[in-house]
């Protein structure tokens, strides 16, 4: 289950969750609430909620985990529901890793019994 870092009516902020025993830090995911296949199907109000959601995640990371990059990308190849994938580029990461990997062997990672504290951490660093 993905802890969760924010949620109001019209959107969800979540932290990838941990796989086994660990986990990578700054891998969020934003989504709205009601379920469309496309960007193009919410409402206005889902579509600010959204934007917003995703620029104050990023907010955090940077404040929280101080990466080189975030990274963020829509794919819905595997689920026909928007969720915008929000991610950090390490400071340490090697110029070779291509943009989109995230799970180089070298990236972070911290125990799972850590991340409810991450995620809490994230969600002080949002704005008010």
């Amino acid at each position: 289950m993905s802890p969760v870092i924010h949620a109001d009516e019209l959107v969800l902020v979540t932290h990838r969750p941990a796989h086994g025993e660990w986990a990578r830090p700054g891998y969020l995911f934003v989504e709205p609430r009601r379920h469309v296949a496309a960007l193009d199907l919410l409402d206005d109000a889902e579509t600010v909620a959204l934007a917003r959601s995703v620029r104050s995640s990023i907010g955090a990371l940077r404040r929280v985990l101080e990466p080189a990059h975030v990274f963020t990308f829509v794919a819905g190849l595997s689920v026909a529901h928007v969720h915008q994938h929000v991610f950090t580029r390490p400071s340490d990461t090697a110029r070779d890793v291509p943009w989109h990997n995230a799970d180089t062997p070298d990236a972070p990672r911290i125990p799972a019994s850590e991340l409810d504290a991450l995620c809490a951490e994230l969600a002080a660093a949002l704005p008010g």
